[in-house]
């Protein structure tokens, strides 16, 4: 274990109204998973406790995936020109969203005396990205509550496939 915390955070196009996504991933000690505000407090409280008793450095691993990059691809009305200016715009504001959220964490880093260190990957596999960085190496995974699922028997949740993968603690905040 390199004695870093790991908070790992989505970023998405479908959360702007607290719409449940499932971005994770992972690395080195503490992982979060980002489900909306309310949810992704709680779990961003518990890992910044957690450093700041830990004396650890946090490390945040922001996933960043749009959920309406199908629409650009699929719309058979629109001219191709149209649909690329469509997914760059798409891009360009879940870009954004991530970057606010970087600096309202290094406020908040920086108020509670931790050291905090951002780090951003774009990918549409958030469990798959989850798994190749808690391979890593972690003592605590934290995730956020995930909604219950419509047909949970073929859509397992991020927890399932870490718990699976990763051997260790996973908190389900």
């Amino acid at each position: 274990m390199n004695g870093k915390v790991l908070l790992v955070l989505g970023i998405s196009s479908a959360d702007e109204n607290g719409i449940a996504i499932e971005n994770t991933g992972g690395r080195r000690d503490v992982i979060i998973k980002d489900r909306g505000e309310k949810v992704e407090e709680i779990a961003i409280d518990k890992a910044f406790r957690y450093a700041e008793t830990a004396s650890k450095p946090v490390v945040v691993l922001q996933i960043i995936n749009s959920d309406l990059y199908h629409y650009g691809h699929n719309d058979i009305i629109l001219t191709a020109a149209a649909k690329t200016r469509f997914l760059f715009y798409v891009r360009d504001q879940v870009l954004k969203r991530g970057k606010d959220r970087e600096r309202m964490l290094e406020e908040r880093a920086k108020k509670q005396g931790i050291s905090l260190e951002v780090y951003s990957v774009e990918s549409e596999d958030p469990a798959s990205s989850a798994i190749e960085e808690a391979k890593n190496g972690y003592d605590v995974i934290f995730l956020p509550k995930e909604s219950k699922r419509l047909f949970p028997i073929f859509n397992k949740t991020v927890e399932q496939h870490l718990r699976k993968e990763i051997p260790g603690a996973v908190v389900v905040c």
